[in-house]
């Protein structure tokens, strides 16, 4: 499998199973899935601790395995939007250190 295979499954649907995967605490309901050109966009809706939030994350390869991606995380007491341009595994590692961020704010609230 190419890793733009790879990449294509991380983001369609990937993401929603990747925060089920890391974050057992987490109920996550897939909004809405699509691609518009070269970027894929999904969108998700969260609960943890009583609370809800959304995500939305999209991304695009630009090449020799960097992809430009954003991720914003929205609750009633918060946002946060994260973007940059990474490899895959540091792209996995600063949402798993967002999400987490964004959880343990819900836990205090």
């Amino acid at each position: 499998m190419l890793m733009t295979d790879i990449w294509r499954l991380y983001v369609m649907g990937y993401f929603a199973e990747m925060l089920k995967r890391e974050f057992e605490e987490l109920n996550v309901e897939e909004v809405y899935t699509t691609k518009l050109g070269n970027r894929d966009i999904e969108i998700l809706e969260v609960s943890v601790y009583g609370t809800k939030f959304l995500a939305m994350f999209q991304s695009e390869e630009k090449k020799h395995g960097l992809y430009l991606w954003s991720l914003i995380i929205t609750s009633a007491n918060n946002t946060r939007t994260i973007q940059g341009m990474d490899k895959l595994d540091t792209l996995k590692m600063r949402i798993k250190e967002n999400v987490r961020a964004i959880m343990e704010g819900m836990e205090k609230s």
